[in-house]
């Protein structure tokens, strides 16, 4: 009988730590979803400042993190968007910050959905806890 309730025993942590594991991972989506909510928000902020900088405007335009080179803005009306695969197309400031809305959507849907397996696997993570704890 003691052996049944070690080899029991056993099974609980090995389960409490493969819910640590995938807390972990949700944790680490959660962030992810935030650096890409924060970044969209950083984006539809410069396409609000694009609209109201005049054509002919100095501008400085990054080639890359911290590199940036002096440009002159001609047209503050439409952007080149990536739509994947390589392909960029022509799209006008309001649908442009129409996409970027959507996709903020989509993340934020993905986040709730992170958070509420976190907190569940959380629930279930305290359960084991404590059913360890009663039987050691």
């Amino acid at each position: 009988m003691e052996t049944s309730k070690q080899q029991e025993m056993q099974q609980k942590y090995l389960e409490l730590q493969m819910l640590e594991q995938q807390m972990k991972q949700y944790q680490k989506q959660a962030q992810m979803l935030e650096s890409q909510l924060t970044e969209l928000a950083t984006l539809d902020n410069a396409l609000d400042e694009l609209s109201k900088t005049k054509p002919g405007t100095e501008t400085l335009v990054s080639l890359g993190p911290g590199i940036f080179t002096k440009a002159e803005l001609k047209d503050n009306k439409e952007v080149v968007v990536n739509v994947g695969s390589s392909v960029a197309v022509k799209k006008d400031v309001p649908s442009t910050k129409e996409l970027i809305n959507k996709q903020v959507e989509e993340l934020k849907r993905l986040q709730q959905q992170s958070i509420e397996e976190l907190q569940r696997l959380s629930l279930h993570a305290k359960v084991i806890e404590q059913d360890i704890s009663k039987n050691v």
